[in-house]
């Protein structure tokens, strides 16, 4: 029996592409989403190439469910060795209509998600004195965008919370890797009104291939890809007043009123 590799959000786009290629590298995978069905297509194609995949469904915001998951999970493959927490949602957020159920969905699932996921794993690495972590944080932490603030702000307190626990968790045999893309080809990201996709945006396969490398080498992050890294990290040092008009006209269109 392989280490057992936990993918939290495996059930499409980078999580299904996280869990083969941990597969490849000789890991027997554990997978969590809510959907079932996608789970089990995901656990079917890791199968398929030879691998092992056991799958539970729990909801990332459900503490008590997340970690009656994970303890299913560990009895089939044995103790967690590497986590990457992916769960995540992307959706505009409109201050013209601030909708604060909506950003409460959005903290909750992009930042909290990610705290409940290590959290459930990270006494038992603390205890063995080995261990993985991962999170899937995004470039659009690094410098605030119009039209996607608690996107933005789950992703950036998730990057937060990462550095602050590797520092702790330094010289504990756990390490800490805060794995930032850019854009990625999933389900989440739509085309832009040309049918193309936004420069840059990376295949879900290429993207994964990467993540894990850097995670299993222990590096302390991975921003990628490099144009975008360095144009974000510019794009931080600057004011509002120069590069607040351009991120403007680059944000998503706002979504209508909503009635009454």
């Amino acid at each position: 029996m392989g280490q057992h590799a936990l993918i939290v959000g495996a059930s499409s786009g980078i999580g299904a592409a996280l869990a083969l290629e941990l597969a490849l590298e000789g890991y027997d995978v554990g997978l969590i989403a809510r959907r079932t069905d996608r789970l089990a297509e995901v656990a079917e194609r890791v199968r398929a190439r030879g691998g092992v995949a056991a799958y539970r469904a729990a909801d990332v915001n459900d503490a008590a469910q997340l970690k009656a998951a994970i303890a299913a999970l560990e009895e089939v493959l044995g103790p967690v060795e590497v986590i990457i927490a992916n769960a995540g949602i992307g959706e505009n957020t409109d201050a013209a209509n601030l909708d604060l159920a909506h950003v409460r969905r959005v903290l909750r699932t992009n930042l909290e998600g990610v705290v409940l996921a290590i959290g459930a794993v990270l006494p038992a690495m603390t205890q063995r004195g080995h261990g993985h972590i991962g999170a899937v944080t995004s470039i659009a932490g690094m410098r605030p965008i119009p039209m996607i603030a608690a996107y933005g702000a789950s992703k950036a307190g998730a990057s937060a919370f990462l550095e602050a626990l590797r520092a702790d968790l330094r010289g504990s045999g756990v390490t800490v890797t805060d794995l930032c893309p850019g854009y990625v080809k999933t389900d989440m990201l739509k085309p832009q009104e040309s049918g193309a996709y936004p420069p840059f945006t990376m295949d879900a396969g290429d993207t994964a291939r990467r993540m894990v490398r850097a995670l299993l080498a222990g590096r302390d992050s991975l921003v990628f890809p490099w144009p975008l890294a360095w144009m974000s990290r510019f794009a931080a040092m600057l004011p509002d007043a120069l590069i607040g008009p351009l991120l403007r006209r680059l944000a998503p269109k706002p979504p209508p009123a909503l009635p009454g």
